[in-house]
């Protein structure tokens, strides 16, 4: 399986000539959507979901109620609303979604939305905007590394808790260049596994 970065939280998965795409956000590159049979939302916010370009797409779309809300009735034949604990395909790829909730920005806000991270292939995991720990052994951990919920100590805590076989930062688009080496500096290296700061467009394949 051949995974490649794209910008922010957008990610593309390929396996056995099929393409599935996750997080395609407003910052996404309009590339990403070429020759994909299948998008995954793990939630509602605008840098995780560009909706007009999803809807424009006519793709099949596995996400939470939030999302689905979001895109609307009239895309009701292309969405298949999960939440956490359920097991899916989505283009020939095998899914387990985690979790259901946002993680908070402000306390006195509360959970922002739901949200749902996805485990692909017993392999990839990508958690949205949570730190949600899978319930089995992951061989590569997407892991935020910016945001307005996101703490330092919490994201080095969730990386030992889940112990990947490898990292690779994500959710970084509001970060300068100085500001990407805090996930190689402090998110990488946890445990002994790499980090890989992938650039958009960089790929790697996935065993």
């Amino acid at each position: 399986m051949k995974l490649t970065k794209y910008k922010h939280a957008c990610v593309r998965l390929s396996k056995d000539g099929k393409e599935l795409l996750v997080d395609p956000g407003i910052w996404a590159e309009d590339e990403v959507f070429d020759g994909v049979d299948a998008i995954l939302v793990t939630h509602e916010h605008f840098d995780h979901l560009d909706a007009d370009r999803v809807k424009a797409s006519g793709l099949p779309i596995w996400t939470n109620a939030g999302v689905a809300a979001e895109l609307g009735p009239e895309l009701a034949d292309r969405i298949t609303v999960v939440k956490g604990g359920e097991s899916f395909e989505a283009a020939g790829f095998q899914i387990s979604a985690y979790g259901n909730d946002h993680a908070i920005i402000l306390p006195e806000l509360g959970v922002p939305c739901q949200n749902v991270g996805y485990l692909i292939e017993d392999a990839v995991y990508h958690p949205g905007d949570s730190f949600t720990k899978p319930d089995r052994e992951v061989h590569t951990n997407l892991v935020p590394i910016s945001g307005p919920w996101f703490t330092l100590p919490g994201a080095v805590s969730y990386v030992r808790e889940v112990a990947a076989q490898q990292t690779i930062g994500i959710h970084d688009a509001l970060l300068s260049e100085i500001g990407l080496t805090m996930g190689e500096r402090w998110v990488g290296g946890q445990g002994g596994k790499p980090y890989l700061a992938l650039t958009p467009g960089d790929s790697i394949e996935i065993s």
